[in-house]
């Protein structure tokens, strides 16, 4: 984990990232917490759909409760954080969620890299599987 802590320490760059999975949730909470930032964990393991992806953002990131669960609200609930201090967001679970629900996936990688990553509080963390495929949507995204 001294390589997330080395990372966010010499200031890591907003945007979506790939994350091997074998460095445990536990792990990169840690690493963010001595560094300093936030830490919001998305688990979609065992979502199917857009509505469940949605409660799931409006429980892991404290949004408002008139927080309208649509695209556009999360775009605009994300940008406009304002926390004091950046936030690592761990995202496990996303080749079960497009499985099920590809569009899903799609917009919300779309909201991380292009609307969130203006605010410049979020750092995008996508746990990968060793035996699974990257999706094409990701191919554009930094590697660490």
């Amino acid at each position: 984990m001294t390589e997330l802590r080395t990372l966010l320490t010499k200031g890591l760059r907003p945007g979506v990232y790939r994350w091997p999975s074998d460095t445990t949730t536990d792990q990169v909470r840690r690493a963010a917490t001595e560094a300093g930032w936030g830490f919001v964990l998305l688990d979609t393991s065992e979502l199917h759909d857009k509505s469940g992806f949605l409660d799931l953002c409006a429980t892991a990131f404290d949004l408002p409760r008139w927080f309208g669960r649509n695209w556009d609200a999360l775009a605009d609930s994300l940008s406009d954080r304002s926390t004091g201090e950046p936030e690592i967001v761990l995202w496990a679970g996303l080749h079960h969620l497009l499985e099920h629900d590809h569009d899903t996936v799609d917009v919300a990688l779309q909201i991380f890299t292009e609307d969130v990553t203006a605010s410049g509080q979020l750092r995008v963390l996508i746990q990968e599987h060793p035996d699974a495929e990257t999706p094409d949507l990701l191919s554009s995204q930094p590697v660490l």
